[in-house]
């Protein structure tokens, strides 16, 4: 039922009618609300070719990361973090920079730093991604990734740009109830005065 009452109450501010009783301000609330469908329906295309245009931005950055990076195992030259805590919030140590030496596929050994974890020593391994020089790199973007990325970003862009056209659409709503209450107001005023002149007449 209360379903039913807000859908009837949509219809009423869409299409207000030409009645005696009907406002230009209720007309004007209703084109508002009609922009504002609009508007989010245009931003509903605009996101979904947004969507698009990321997906293929990412599709091929996964592509090419895919294609010039590898994982390699590097063996630690210095102890990692100790499994302690620190700061005011007592906050594990996850993991720091070591220095540790791994060999490339064409076979050239590398040193550098790598992220260690906390409580590993050295000579332990662990699985790094390289570039094709063979310096360290991030884990390379999955396709999985970017399918669920373009989607999701297409999706808070469009939640947005409706959020703001409602928030508009509510201010000026409220204005216009303001200038409602108002005139009403004047009217009730006027009404009153109306009759308290009537009953000062009586015989």
């Amino acid at each position: 039922m209360d379903t039913r009452m807000q859908l009837t109450r949509l219809r009423h501010t869409l299409l207000p009618g030409h009645g005696p009783l009907v406002r230009s301000s209720d007309r004007l609330q209703a084109r508002l609300l009609i922009l504002v469908v609009l508007l989010a329906l245009a931003a509903a295309v605009g996101a979904v070719l947004f969507g698009i245009g990321e997906y293929s931005v990412e599709s091929a950055k996964s592509r090419e990361q895919t294609a010039t990076r590898y994982p390699v195992t590097a063996v630690l030259l210095a102890d990692g973090p100790l499994p302690a805590t620190a700061g005011r919030g007592e906050t594990p140590f996850g993991s720091v920079p070591t220095r540790a030496t791994w060999w490339t596929r064409d076979g050239q050994q590398r040193v550098g730093e790598v992220e260690a974890a906390a409580g590993t020593v050295a000579g332990h391994e662990v699985e790094i991604w390289v570039d094709e020089t063979g310096a360290p790199a991030e884990r390379p973007l999955t396709m999985a990734a970017a399918i669920i990325g373009a989607p999701l970003g297409a999706a808070t862009l469009w939640a947005a740009a409706v959020s703001l056209f409602v928030l508009a659409y509510r201010g000026a709503v409220h204005l216009l109830n303001r200038r409602r209450f108002t005139a009403w107001q004047r009217e009730w005023a006027a009404l009153g005065t109306g009759t308290t002149r009537r009953d000062d007449q009586r015989p």
